[in-house]
């Protein structure tokens, strides 16, 4: 079965829905298996909702269908289950299918093929700087996710047909070791997704769009057993019986009463999400599910997230609006974080040729057409540069020969890049980029194998949370994916004992 490329498309100009409140049906038999019958079914109601009929019946259904959500569905499917997943939008890939395509991975086939000899171990010795203040709980189990990077990498092209960029084309010592990048490069998780739903699609999977979460269905023992779903048009209802229910949903960072309640200091913050709502937060909490590290504040993002992405592969200089130098470049959120604490408004990211020589062609062009009008050059001269740029000459030439300085000294001193600290070459560009938050850390609090648990830390029965929208995970995509083929395995080997 093969589908479209249209099934996946970016989710710019559809509307947020607003927060679901999560609630709890009661339905299926005393034993936690789904019943036969409607009748059985309607016999339980919960207040203000329609009685339970089940339309379909599978043995694991899977809530969103970003990266985590279908990277859950690999394990059970590949041990014949049977597999529905439901996306709320009308077209699947979630908001991994508009990410950058960053992929955290070391020592993955393709890399030790590529001659990166870069170990798992000294990656995240690397990485687990920038983890900033966590708990030993949490930093064991972000070292779990990242380590299981690399099978899920693996996974992905031995038994999907997954292709990556060749990393001999950008990786130049440092973090740039341990990335993995979608086969076209920035920005195109496209080559990533479409085999991969390809696969699960040939396996038996079944794929449902439209429809939004609304509530958890329980047995009479308190035992998940499947999801009520609302349409997104209409008033239509489905009802989906399932042994194992995965919540891969996303976080909350499209969801301005929870940033509010939660992260008030980013509440105020522009959103490049809009899909992101939390229902996954208010599913598991409808069925006694607990939350984690709700307060704990993610980086921020460019609005344009290609671009916040090329200081790893080429040379750039970001500049705030009176021409200062106030970020490093090799660190994909550390303008856009800079920008929001120190009230900059916006930055320019200065770039030259060498960064469409660095095996980001594509990305360069797609964003430069897209946003044409926040590109300025090219410029053959420094006054030229800042002329376009809006800035006094004489600030950007000194910010450009205090730069030029620390190349020459081989350290960056101010912020402490590490990646292409080199000169720039006439003609320059600029592009003018704001700061966005994007995700969340916060959600669902699970174990190590993703079972959601409840208020005394024990596993809530057959229910699984993944990616985005647990809490406490770390890494972006790689380690959602991650998480997602961890969960799908837990809940493979749960049907397996029963």
């Amino acid at each position: 079965m093969t589908m479209e490329r249209r099934a996946f498309v970016t989710l710019a100009g559809l509307s947020a829905a607003s927060l679901a409140t999560g609630g709890m049906l009661s339905a299926c038999d005393a034993t936690g298996a789904p019943t036969g019958t409607t009748d059985q079914a309607d016999t339980f109601t919960a207040v203000g909702e329609r009685a339970v009929s089940f339309s379909s019946d599978v043995d694991v259904v899977i809530v969103g269908s970003g990266v985590a959500g279908l990277s859950a569905a690999m394990a059970p499917l590949e041990a014949g289950r049977s597999v529905q997943i439901v996306e709320k939008l009308d077209l699947l890939g979630g908001e991994s299918y508009q990410s950058n395509g960053v992929m955290y991975v070391a020592d993955s086939a393709v890399q030790q093929q590529a001659g990166v000899k870069t170990t798992v171990d000294e990656a995240w010795s690397a990485l687990e700087k920038n983890l900033g203040d966590m708990s030993a709980t949490d930093r064991d189990f972000a070292k779990v996710l990242y380590t299981a990077g690399t099978e899920w990498a693996n996974h992905l092209v031995d038994e999907y047909g997954v292709q990556f960029a060749d990393p001999a084309a950008y990786a130049q010592g440092g973090t740039t070791e341990f990335i993995l990048l979608p086969k076209t490069g920035l920005d195109g998780m496209e080559t990533l997704m479409v085999p991969l739903r390809d696969g699960l699609a040939e396996r038996g999977a079944t794929f449902t769009t439209g429809h939004r979460a609304k509530a958890l269905i329980v047995s009479e023992k308190g035992e998940v057993c499947g999801v009520r779903f609302a349409a997104a048009k209409g008033e239509a209802t489905l009802d989906v019986r399932a042994r194992c229910v995965v919540i891969a949903t996303g976080g909350f960072s499209s969801s301005q009463p929870l940033m509010h309640e939660y992260l008030p200091a980013q509440e105020y913050v522009g959103c490049c999400t809009t899909a992101s709502m939390g229902e996954g937060l208010a599913l598991c909490a409808g069925v006694g599910g607990q939350f984690a590290n709700m307060d704990k504040a993610p980086s921020l993002i460019s609005d344009i997230p290609q671009a916040a992405a090329w200081g790893l592969f080429g040379p750039t200089l970001v500049v705030n609006a009176q021409g200062q130098r106030f970020a490093r470049e090799d660190v994909a959120g550390a303008a856009a974080d800079a920008c929001w604490t120190d009230e900059l408004g916006f930055w320019w990211t200065v770039f030259d040729g060498q960064l469409g020589e660095s095996g980001q062609s594509r990305s360069l062009a797609q964003v430069t057409n897209e946003h044409a009008t926040r590109l300025v050059g090219p410029f053959d001269s420094l006054s030229d540069l800042a002329a376009g740029m809006g800035i006094p000459v004489e600030k950007l030439e000194e910010t450009w020969k205090h730069y030029e300085g620390l190349v020459k000294a081989g350290k960056d001193e101010d912020f402490g890049r590490e990646l292409f600290l080199k000169k720039l070459e006439a003609p320059f560009y600029a592009l003018k980029q704001f700061p966005v938050r994007y995700r969340t850390i916060g959600g669902v609090s699970t174990d190590k194998e993703g079972r959601a648990l409840n208020g005394t830390g024990t596993p809530i029965p057959h229910l699984y949370c993944c990616g985005a929208a647990a809490g406490g995970v770390l890494g972006g995509l790689a380690a959602s994916g991650a998480y997602g083929m961890i969960a799908g395995q837990a809940a493979a080997k749960d049907l397996e004992n029963r």
